[in-house]
């Protein structure tokens, strides 16, 4: 094993395409880690024909991988990949190609085209249709039987214009198409051509495009599939809330596509054709926009099931065999030149037994979102540290590079935001948690929202924005009394609202949003439900004791009933001053405050006061 450094690591890149084309093939897929509860059968050899999951979760990594899977397991197997709104330049396309042996097609839009149309099925369609003809051409007219069904489908696809390039495919607001007319008097064939608006569905030429589709997914239905192994890949579905018009026309388009993709694939089980199959990946917020912005046809009910969603929120007793943390010592593996990977070995190696009192790995996790680019990203920004000439992740490492870390994944969190709101919102978003509180109560947020920012979508929209930051693991939720934390990524799919539960900031967020501890300990706010102190007996009744407790630098009184004695292993209590005395203090929780006395109800912490 070489002696390496940090700098020397392998960290690849956010996006898998780039980690390809600048990194190289081999170290892509010997660093790739599949989660162990994800079940590739199901894409491979089932029904399921989309991957879904939160931007940064290796939706895209995960296709490249397929794909080298399935030519490994059969080397015959062909394919090509669709990549929506992808613009490559074709030198960048070639190489990309050639580094990764893909057939690459990109389908972007016209700038400022089809900003009016709402219906993009018949669109997709045609796009799928050509490319099933242009990858039967590249790969030798192999994919399926050359006969009398293939030159009648191929000739009826062939009727609308393609452009020169035929992996590069630009839609503009109109294209051409040749109609086939045959001279009753002569018999001379004639073609045609015609223009047909795709923003003007009612039009005749609209309808004569829809009847050629129809036509060529007709004859398709007739088709004869070869024994060779074809797959087509869809990826990047984006859709960005900037301008308005431009961003519904996407999630149109995106909502269509996958419309398209289950009646291919539905069209293809149908009609017996083996081993053909469309796989598409779709981000979680992009279907949440379409749910949000756009009439879904009950998208739903395709998605839900035919999609396995790829999250990693997986548990394990050896927390450095999380795949996580398997991602981080393969890519350190891959540059020390060892023959086989030892996991522990590489980790005890590289990482301390503990940072900041927590064990390296479960500090590792608790600083991410449980995602591949958690990693990619920790492995760069430590890279551009002062300390990136060191052999180990140190805790000073950790330390040295937590903003720059910080910084990196809220600028993620605002990619993922653009899919649902505007710049300016955004901004108003970010700005709202920044130098505040790292947990708060729901009134407390809404205070500070009618105080600051009464005339934005958090005033608006509160219940929308919050579980939309829930969901993006922007926020968490936090029980004080038993510090309990309920995270999105970790399997907890909603957001508590209620005065017990407290909202928190993600940890790995405090140092870009300006707030920590110190920050804590500095904005004074009221006592509230849920909140723990350790309380001070000062006077002993009958059935209560009387306490003071202190919270954010002010003093509270409050009582204890007899029966929380009684529920904390003090048994049959004949005199409560029998065992509660002046002085005594007991860790308790606030549960209910009573306006006619200003004193606060308290409960005693279970785990804390038992004898």
């Amino acid at each position: 094993m070489r002696d390496i450094k940090i700098r020397d690591l392998y960290a690849g890149k956010p996006d898998a395409k780039d980690e390809i084309n600048f990194e190289g093939w081999e170290n892509f897929i010997k660093t790739f880690v599949v989660a162990d509860h994800f079940n590739l059968d199901l894409l491979t050899k089932g029904n399921h024909c989309f991957i879904t999951g939160f931007k940064g979760t290796g939706k895209t990594a995960l296709l490249f991988y397929l794909d080298d899977k399935l030519k490994n397991e059969d080397e015959s197997t062909c394919s090509s990949f669709i990549l929506f709104k992808e613009d490559f330049a074709d030198a960048k396309r070639a190489e990309l190609q050639a580094l990764s042996n893909r057939v690459l097609s990109s389908v972007s839009v016209e700038q400022g085209a089809l900003t009016e149309a709402t219906e993009f099925e018949y669109v997709w369609r045609w796009i799928i249709l050509k490319q099933l003809v242009n990858d039967n051409e590249i790969y030798g007219r192999n994919l399926f039987v050359d006969d009398e069904h293939w030159h009648r489908f191929e000739k009826i696809v062939g009727q609308i214009k393609a452009p020169r390039n035929k992996r590069k495919i630009l839609l503009a607001n109109k294209i051409k198409f040749a109609i086939p007319y045959k001279d009753p008097t002569t018999m001379a064939e004639y073609s045609p051509e015609v223009e047909v608006d795709f923003q003007h569905p009612s039009s005749q030429q609209y309808q004569d495009f829809v009847d050629l589709v129809d036509a060529a997914e007709n004859a398709l239905a007739n088709l004869t599939r070869t024994d060779i192994p074809y797959y087509i890949f869809v990826d990047e579905l984006e859709a960005y809330y900037g301008d308005e018009q431009v961003f519904l026309r996407d999630l149109y388009m995106i909502r269509d596509l996958i419309f398209t993709v289950k009646r291919f694939n539905t069209t293809f089980a149908r009609t017996n054709m083996s081993q053909i199959k469309i796989i598409c990946s779709v981000r979680s917020e992009i279907l949440t926009a379409i749910q949000r912005f756009i009439v879904t046809k009950e998208i739903n009910k395709v998605t839900s099931g035919f999609s396995v969603p790829l999250n990693w929120n997986y548990t394990n007793n050896n927390s450095y065999a999380h795949p996580i943390i398997q991602i981080l010592l393969k890519r350190i593996a891959v540059c020390s030149g060892a023959d086989t990977v030892d996991s522990l070995q590489i980790y005890r190696q590289w990482f301390p037994e503990q940072i900041h009192g927590m064990e390296a790995a479960n500090y590792i996790l608790n600083n991410s979102w449980c995602k591949p680019r958690d990693m990619v990203r920790l492995i760069m920004v430590a890279q551009n540290s002062l300390h990136n000439n060191m052999s180990v992740f140190s805790q000073i490492v950790f330390d040295s590079t937590s903003k720059a870390y910080s910084e990196d994944s809220l600028q993620e969190i605002k990619e993922e935001l653009r899919a649902l709101y505007t710049t300016e919102e955004i901004n108003d978003i970010i700005t709202c948690f920044t130098g505040y509180r790292t947990s708060f109560s729901i009134r407390d947020l809404q205070k500070r929202i009618d105080q600051y920012f009464s005339g934005t979508i958090l005033k608006t929209k509160f219940r929308q924005v919050i579980e939309d930051l829930y969901r993006l693991g922007f926020l968490g939720n936090l029980l004080p009394a038993s510090q309990t934390y309920h995270w999105q990524h970790k399997g907890d799919s909603s957001v508590i609202f209620s005065e017990e539960w407290r909202l928190c900031v993600h940890y790995a967020l405090h140092g870009a949003l300006s707030i920590g501890l110190r920050t804590d300990r500095a904005i004074r706010r009221d006592a509230q439900i849920g909140d723990t102190a350790k309380a001070t007996v000062y006077d002993v009744l009958n059935q209560f004791a009387l306490v003071e407790f202190n919270l954010f630098g002010m003093v509270y009184k409050g009582s204890i009933h007899i029966s929380e004695f009684g529920k904390n292993g003090y048994g049959y209590i004949p005199r409560l001053s029998d065992i509660v005395h002046d002085d005594d203090q007991f860790d308790v929780v606030l549960y209910e405050y009573d306006e006619k006395y200003s004193n606060w109800k308290l409960k005693l912490q279970p785990e804390k006061n038992t004898l």
